[in-house]
């Protein structure tokens, strides 16, 4: 069953087109790695599905319910039915602690015994946040930030999660501990697309490569990370 569908899809920025008639069918339960060069789309992509971007034309689709306006409420909306976008640059809040920070992720929910047992359960899981959970978002290595950004999304219990480039600036160390989470959502059943430039850390968890070249998306030949080095050349 597809979580999410896309038909047709142009947008872009100000007078400048970005996406050109790009269709795109994901289903529930699939992992899908987005390849490309910068200036490619993939993150006006990620945008645009979450809501935070306008539709010039075509259709978004998730959970058979369409996408259609720009406006915090509607992110919040689309947020609380399960789809959840983690920015390149995280979007902490930087003089928060952990806890703090997964407090303002579910700030939506209004109810307070839910959010603190939601956050409760999670901490739980992540051992390296817990151990840090009263320390403030600045003093977090590049590996625990990218878990922090993770965990905010977590607790919003995703049902399909968009996530712009989880490994970039990461150790191999802090790569390693990203990747064995992006692993956990898959075993959960918790549909993924992951925009990122690190293609060989992450092939093996894709069971679909897409490709974005000049706003066009492009699906053939990328099933070997050489031809898909070649593609985003």
């Amino acid at each position: 069953m597809s979580v999410l569908s896309i038909k047709n899809l142009n947008t872009g920025y100000d007078k400048k087109q970005v996406l050109f008639d790009v269709s795109l069918d994901i289903n529930e339960g699939t992992t899908v790695l987005l390849v490309g060069s910068n200036g490619s789309g993939k993150s006006t992509l990620l945008k645009t599905i979450a809501g935070l971007l306008p539709l010039w034309s075509g259709e978004v689709h998730f959970k058979n319910e369409y996408i259609q306006s720009v406006d915090t409420k509607n992110n919040e909306t689309l947020i609380k039915k399960g789809l959840v976008y983690i920015p390149q640059k995280n979007g902490l809040f930087a003089d928060m602690t952990v806890i703090e920070n997964l407090k303002m992720s579910l700030l939506h929910l209004k109810d307070k015994r839910e959010s603190d047992s939601r956050i409760s359960e999670l901490i739980e899981q992540i051992p390296v946040l817990k151990a840090k959970n009263k320390q403030t978002a600045d003093r977090l290595s590049g590996g625990e930030a990218k878990l922090l950004s993770l965990a905010m999304a977590m607790v919003n219990r995703p049902k399909l999660l968009l996530f712009d480039e989880p490994l970039a600036g990461l150790s191999e160390n802090n790569i390693n501990l990203v990747l064995e989470y992006i692993e956990q959502l898959k075993q959960k059943g918790i549909s993924l697309v992951l925009v990122e430039h690190k293609v060989k850390e992450l092939f093996s968890y894709a069971d679909t490569i897409i490709g974005l070249k000049l706003g066009y998306l492009h699906t053939d030949k990328l099933n070997s990370i050489d031809n898909i080095k070649k593609f985003m050349i």
